[in-house]
């Protein structure tokens, strides 16, 4: 196993023994560009590439790449529970995960479909802009990677973990989630780049991080909604199968606004352990803030339009819930 003790000494061995195994296709043939954004497969491929050498080169080089920068800033940011200390020990953190060989034959297959079903299409970009305003571009990268997280958005670009379990597993959810992740992207674009920060302290702020993540995760929720429905993908993700269940939504949107009202309607209140764990049921445990946001973001589609919807975007995210809030019972 590589330590972030005796990795340089590795990588200085590997320039004079290893350079041979390293030899590999420049980065701009990991590329494939569409429009405004580009396909990137540098982090991936190289990790392959680190899995089937184990060539401490390799590590060099994918902590080089801009896909490791936007996972180490995104890390940065919201303190997940990897190594952040340097981009190399992180890389070398996400790579020393993978041990079982079916594993990577199912992570190579899933290079292979993000290559044909999604950056060569294009699909992720031409959905995401039908739910974005008319007059958006984007100028982004859509990142594939190894070991980090699921999909994460940071600033302009957007990345997935190609050797996900979820993915390891539903190989075709790989579509839906790169319509996600790069709606996620254009979305941050629209709010000048801003991002919810964790580190907060009152109830208002508490109503502020919820507004936005709703928001992000609704809308980013909603946009791969349709062509779900129109290629029977509505019952593998769970987020869906609920949003077809009118007793579970009715359940889940009154939960939502308990949740979301506790903070709103005391801002000056201080927070506690116990309000965090009110967040908790919002993100990973019921997922309140991608389901309810979602339905939300149908409610203003189906009663205002695609106009009103998209164009609340770089509105303060407030909006997007008062505005539901005036018409869910018209």
């Amino acid at each position: 196993m590589i330590t972030k003790k005796n990795l340089l000494t590795v990588t200085v061995c590997s320039v004079f023994f290893g350079c041979l195994l390293a030899q590999t296709a420049p980065i701009s043939e990991r590329l494939i560009p569409q429009k405004n954004v580009v396909y990137d497969f540098s982090f991936a491929e190289l990790a392959l590439d680190y899995l089937n050498t184990k060539d401490p080169v390799y590590l060099q080089k994918i902590a080089e790449l801009k896909a490791t920068e936007h996972l180490f800033n995104h890390s940065k940011h919201f303190g997940n529970n990897v190594p952040n200390d340097s981009k190399i020990e992180l890389v070398t953190y996400l790579l020393s995960s993978m041990n079982n060989p079916e594993t990577l034959d199912h992570f190579k297959r899933n290079l292979n479909y993000a290559k044909k079903n999604i950056a060569e299409t294009d699909v992720a970009q031409q959905v995401a802009l039908q739910y974005l305003p008319k007059d958006f571009s984007f100028s982004s990268s859509l990142f594939f990677t190894f070991g980090y997280d699921l999909g994460v958005a940071y600033g302009k670009n957007a990345s997935l973990n190609l050797a996900h379990p979820y993915f390891l597993k539903n190989m075709n959810e790989l579509k839906y989630y790169a319509i996600h992740e790069l709606h996620h992207a254009g979305f941050v674009m629209l709010k000048n780049n801003i991002m919810p920060s964790l580190d907060i302290a009152n109830y208002r702020e508490m109503a502020q991080l919820i507004e936005y993540l709703t928001h992000l995760e609704g809308m980013a929720t909603y946009a791969s909604l349709e062509i779900r429905k129109q290629e029977n993908a509505m019952n593998v993700d769970d987020d869906y199968v609920a949003l077809q269940d009118s007793m579970r939504m009715k359940e889940y949107t009154k939960e939502f606004f308990d949740i979301y009202f506790h903070f709103k309607n005391n801002p000056d209140s201080v927070l506690t352990e116990e309000d965090w764990y009110k967040i908790y049921i919002l993100s990973d445990g019921k997922r309140l803030w991608y389901i309810v946001g979602a339905s939300i973001a149908q409610t203003i589609d189906q009663k205002l339009g695609r106009e009103k919807l998209t164009d609340l975007i770089p509105e303060p995210s407030e909006n997007f819930i008062t505005t539901y809030l005036h018409i869910k019972d018209k």
